[in-house]
């Protein structure tokens, strides 16, 4: 009886492809391996076989665009020149999170007292989150530019 490759395996495939850690190279041979587990079988399949299934290929595709654009940003990324220096940097960064959670905190608290007054006031959740009318400039000719 040949082995054959369910849709279920292929969704638990394509998910170990999206869910592919970074810090291991991803290649068929790795999936390959990775899918012998999910399939239960003696001996991996192969390369041939798994490119042949559209979710896999596509989760392959997209997950190594993924790796290789997270690659090029972090190799844009100026590097700190000693430890003290990404310390530093960290420490900074962190404080600055802390104070914009802190002010985001401030404002969400500012939304709610204005929608609760502007509720008992008597608008409707649904007045209050209208779309802002959108301002049509008047459009200048030659004639009204003559006036």
């Amino acid at each position: 009886m040949p082995k054959t490759i369910t849709e279920q395996h292929e969704r638990k495939i394509a998910q170990m492809v999206r869910n592919w850690p970074v810090e291991h190279a991803l290649d068929w041979n790795a999936v390959c391996i990775g899918a012998q587990v999910i399939l239960a079988w003696e001996t991996p399949p192969t390369r041939q076989a798994l490119d042949k299934k559209i979710v896999i290929k596509v989760a392959y595709k997209n997950k190594k665009e993924q790796l290789k654009l997270e690659k090029q940003n972090l190799s844009g990324m100026p590097r700190p020149r000693s430890t003290l220096d990404a310390m530093k940097k960290i420490t900074r960064l962190q404080m600055e999170n802390d104070a914009l959670k802190a002010e985001l905190t401030k404002m969400a608290e500012v939304a709610n007292r204005l929608i609760y007054n502007a509720t008992i006031s008597g608008l409707t959740r649904e007045r209050l989150m209208a779309p802002l009318p959108t301002i049509h400039e008047p459009q200048v000719t030659l004639e009204n530019s003559r006036r």
